[in-house]
């Protein structure tokens, strides 16, 4: 096992040192003297020492940082700035400090817990990360804008996921600012109101209270307004959520609406060349294809089930090309054995050394996470996409292989998916090497190997003419319809239909 090693000794040690530090600050505002200071009239007493120091506004400054940074509750300490220091400085000071614990309880939480995270949280974190580096900034800086979401909580939370050090910083210093503002104006009047009692104390008083009622609702009225605030689900799953959670297999931790389909048709646009793909170029650059397939893993599934079913269907079917994509690039160059057995072997099943039967179980292995599940090619059209029961999905999947009807250079999508599906279907059966009609003393009509493989989606040969008598010319719809001609099927060239093959 990994964990009987020093080095594994001291990634449970580091996460248990975690635990002591946000477990202790707690505890040590509960039931030792620092909690007294906590309190209204512990409080009053550490005003009054402030006020008549010379070093108050360092004094406070310092002690807010470590008190964050030691996840000890800050909010009694925001109201003290703005009593003692009045709402200028009062709010430049808590800012300050609260901006220097903040980092540095991110710094411990990333240095002391993450790989501890990782070894219990394995697969399942995965989900959390690619929230954190998709959606890290806006997700944050919406969570930060929310009083009511625990600050400390999210400070260790966030060091714990994968979202990098400088995007947490900018979203915390400008995330938190109108609250600390807000509350700081509400001490001031408090003290104000306390004071005198003043019609503009009481306003004050009345104004501050509002706003920080209004900052509360900041993500509703957003909302209700139609001003998107992108990322604050998926965030919300990733930082506030503990990655020890438990969670059930193949679950998605992680919700977002639907992806952007546009962004797999940039991919496709760069790389496809009908009926080919540049795999060398859409290896070197990857990281939009990954980014897409992201997309789609942090997908909820109830949300996906709630969309209309050609969307539904648009998904799955990107997700089995954008999947088999990835797959290829990650063996690319596929490896051309040249050993006697294996070319052999490959002879014998019809299966060239540069296709993708040299990645092992290229359909049945589960290398792609879509919509919070782990899946293979396999499950992704036999048991989502064909039980959806439309026949033209076998005109739009592709494998990867010269035979396979080609990859557009386009996604698809929910609104166009009925013209895609039937312009994918009259390419193929406009392209002699898928569809052909030969006639001699009888009519024969040659087809892609892959209406063999999945004729009873079709209906059998039957149907399966039936089905292409709309996409064909007249000629060729009448040996269709005559119940004399003949139906053989091409065989199937596996070479990948690479363009530098």
């Amino acid at each position: 096992m990994a964990e009987v090693g020093s080095g594994g000794r001291a990634v449970w040690l580091k996460l248990a040192a975690l635990v002591l530090i946000v477990g202790g600050g707690a505890l040590a505002a509960t039931f030792t003297p620092l909690g007294h200071y906590l309190s209204r009239d512990g409080g009053e007493i550490a005003m009054n020492w402030l006020r008549s120091s010379s070093a108050a506004a360092l004094v406070y400054v310092v002690v807010y940082a470590a008190a964050t940074a030691l996840a000890i509750p800050g909010s009694i300490l925001t109201l003290a700035g703005g009593a003692i220091f009045g709402v200028f400085w009062g709010t430049i000071y808590t800012t300050l400090g609260a901006n220097i614990g903040a980092n540095l309880a991110f710094g411990i939480g990333r240095f002391l817990g993450r790989d501890g995270i990782e070894r219990l949280g394995g697969a399942r974190l995965q989900a959390l990360d690619r929230a954190s580096e998709n959606h890290g900034f806006r997700g944050l800086l919406t969570l930060r804008l929310i009083p009511a979401v625990p600050f400390n909580a999210l400070n260790f939370g966030s060091g714990l996921t994968a979202i990098r050090w400088p995007t947490y910083a900018l979203a915390t210093v400008i995330g938190i600012f109108p609250g600390t503002l807000v509350y700081t104006m509400f001490a001031d009047a408090l003290l104000a109101g306390s004071q005198e009692a003043s019609r503009d104390a009481l306003l004050r008083v009345l104004i501050s209270g509002a706003l920080l009622v209004l900052l509360s609702f900041l993500p509703v009225i957003a909302k209700r307004i139609g001003l998107k605030m992108p990322g604050a689900a998926a965030a919300i799953s990733a930082l506030l959520l503990s990655p020890l959670a438990h969670s059930a297999p193949g679950s998605s931790l992680v919700a977002q609406e639907l992806p952007d389909h546009s962004a797999f048709t940039a991919v496709l646009a760069e790389v496809v060349q009908q009926p080919l793909v540049d795999y060398q170029k859409l290896k070197d650059g990857r990281s939009a294809l990954d980014a897409y397939i992201a997309s789609m893993a942090d997908v909820d599934m109830a949300t996906l089930n709630a969309s209309s079913g050609d969307e539904r269907l648009a998904f799955w079917i990107n997700a089995y090309n954008a999947c088999m994509l990835q797959l290829v690039v990650d063996h690319y160059p596929i490896e051309k054995d040249g050993r006697l057995l294996s070319r052999i072997r490959n002879a014998v099943t019809d299966r060239p050394l540069n296709s993708v039967w040299q990645i092992p179980d290229v359909f049945s292995a589960k290398h792609c996470t879509i919509a919070g599940a782990e899946g293979s090619q396999d499950e992704i059209e036999h048991e989502i996409i064909r039980p959806m029961g439309d026949p033209r999905i076998h005109f739009a999947v592709n494998c990867a292989a010269l035979s396979c009807p080609p990859l557009w250079p386009e996604a698809y999508t929910g609104d166009e998916l009925d013209a895609q599906l039937d312009r994918a279907v009259t390419n193929l059966v406009d392209d002699p090497a898928h569809f052909q009609v030969e006639r001699e003393t009888r009519a024969t009509v040659r087809l892609n190997k892959v209406l063999d493989w999945y004729g009873d989606d079709f209906g059998g040969v039957e149907g399966l003419k039936t089905f292409l008598i709309p996409y064909v010319p007249t000629a060729t719809a009448e040996a269709l319809l005559d119940a004399g001609t003949d139906v053989k099927f091409f065989d199937y060239d596996w070479t990948l239909n690479d363009i530098s093959r």
